[in-house]
């Protein structure tokens, strides 16, 4: 570390005494710096100014920065708070914040007691993030660049993040984003939702607030065939800004089902069958939403747990299952990650949640497909190649896509338009499902549907030229 400058050195030192002009300190009204010579301090211990800017006060302070001699550089600099004093000649010089010259472990066992040491619940409210219940105080990490940089490296890569699913809600972080805004046809654009911090939240320079995040590919387009040909992946706008979301290493999603009495359900056994299976759609949206984000990060995944919980509609357990086998599917266009797991399967009853996955239960033949589908999971998640290309999925996404310019092309209510949405309900399913001819018999439909429309159009122009044609004559031979 350099030594503080002193009066002989200062004389003596050619480059200490460089006998430059000392120059105002103020700011010009259109911005940038003055250029005056400086006439005095108006003030004790503030930079000296020109007397048109002697009421722009600013605390003085001296260069840090170490010079070839051993000593500090000394010119006078403002003094800003939680900032390193530089001059306007060193202001890029980085130097080492005192609390980083302290021994690794020292610092890692001050980290331990300042940040949180328990996995960061999607919800937490009032809830503790410290294993013995005291507070976190991340908030003391802020006070400069080089020690946030350390500790947000530390809490990110380390720290297991839940993110939860429930209805068309994605939390994380104590943030929530509402899924079901802005749909049309199944295609979604979701803002950031507004939020206020909780006093357990972390504060925003550690938990950075994203703005709105919209991929390159889910550009609206108004030309036709890039609509129709665009490859569309539905990402996810994590509340996390990209740079710290990017950091972390280890998930846990939480999949929350409610039991349906909350939900409008028909009385008919079909028309709820249909209706559940909606909400599992709905779902599966979200998730491959969620997966979206999760593949474009460059890092792999050291750690990915999932857990199912299922509300008192699902008393027959054997339904939990095949259940959550089918919103694992999504699941499937993930690689790189290192550890992949299936923690838990609960079902709400009176006293709580019963735990299905316990070494004791007996296997059933719905349990046994459960664990076949796992191992070839788990198989494609550990790969490091990426997952093999799904058509449907990529398909359905250009038909959603298709059906939205469609939409906004035709501003009024098409009974043959509408028919084509209510295609989608199943073609969700064979996107899930990955049943090529059936999606290709539902674009068979789709394709028929729009043709009856383009004959319709065809005719109704026909008709208005006749029309317009025979009142064109009537006019001239008559009048």
């Amino acid at each position: 570390m350099a030594a503080r400058i002193n009066m002989a050195h200062s004389q003596a030192c050619l480059l200490h005494n460089d006998k430059q002009p000392i120059r105002c300190s103020g700011t010009l009204r259109k911005g940038g710096d003055c250029l005056n010579r400086a006439y005095s301090s108006f003030a004790p211990g503030m930079l000296p100014t020109c007397r048109i800017h002697h009421r722009q006060q600013k605390r003085k302070g001296r260069c840090r920065a170490p010079l070839p001699c051993g000593f500090e550089c000394g010119r006078i600099c403002e003094w800003k708070l939680h900032g390193t004093e530089l001059c306007l000649e060193h202001r890029e010089h980085r130097i080492t914040c005192y609390f980083l010259k302290i021994p690794v472990e020292m610092r890692l066992r001050i980290y331990q007691l300042l940040l949180p040491d328990r996995p960061i619940p999607a919800r937490y409210e009032k809830s503790s993030l410290a294993s013995d219940g005291g507070g976190v105080y991340t908030a003391i990490l802020c006070v400069n660049q080089q020690i946030h940089d350390e500790a947000a490296a530390l809490l990110y890569q380390t720290r297991v993040f839940s993110i939860e699913l429930h209805g068309d809600w994605l939390s994380m972080c104590n943030l929530s984003q509402n899924n079901a805004q802005h749909r049309c046809f199944g295609f979604q654009q979701h803002p950031v939702e507004g939020h206020q911090w909780q006093q357990t939240t972390l504060p925003p320079m550690i938990l950075g607030q994203q703005g709105l995040f919209t991929a390159s590919n889910q550009t609206q387009t108004k030309s036709p065939n890039v609509a129709a040909n665009l490859a569309i992946e539905p990402i996810w706008n994590a509340p996390l800004s990209n740079r710290y979301f990017d950091m972390i290493q280890s998930f846990r999603i939480e999949i929350i089902l409610p039991s349906p009495n909350a939900w409008w359900l028909p009385n008919s056994h079909a028309a709820s069958h249909k209706a559940s299976m909606s909400r599992l759609l709905d779902y599966c949206d979200h998730l491959h939403r969620l997966i979206g984000r999760l593949r474009t990060m460059q890092r792999s995944i050291s750690r990915l747990d999932i857990v199912f919980k299922f509300g008192n509609s699902y008393l027959n357990r054997e339904d939990a299952f095949p259940t959550a086998q089918f919103l694992l599917r999504p699941f499937r266009r993930l690689h790189n990650v290192a550890n992949p797991s299936l923690l838990s399967i609960a079902i709400q009853d009176p006293h709580g949640y019963v735990e299905l996955l316990t070494p004791d239960r007996p296997s059933t033949p719905t349990s046994t497909r459960l664990g076949v589908f796992l191992d070839h999971l788990f198989g494609l998640m550990t790969s490091s190649q990426p997952s093999p290309e799904l058509p449907v999925f990529k398909a359905y996404w250009q038909l959603t896509r298709l059906l939205l310019y469609m939409k906004e092309h035709y501003r009024h209510t098409d009974p043959k338009i509408r028919k084509i949405a209510r295609l989608l309900y199943s073609a969700r399913y064979m996107r899930e499902v990955e049943d090529r001819s059936g999606f290709r018999a539902i674009w068979n439909q789709v394709v028929e549907t729009w043709t009856d429309c383009l004959h319709e159009y065809v005719d109704f122009q026909r008709n208005m030229a006749l029309s317009i044609d025979a009142i064109h004559g009537t006019i001239q031979n008559g009048l």
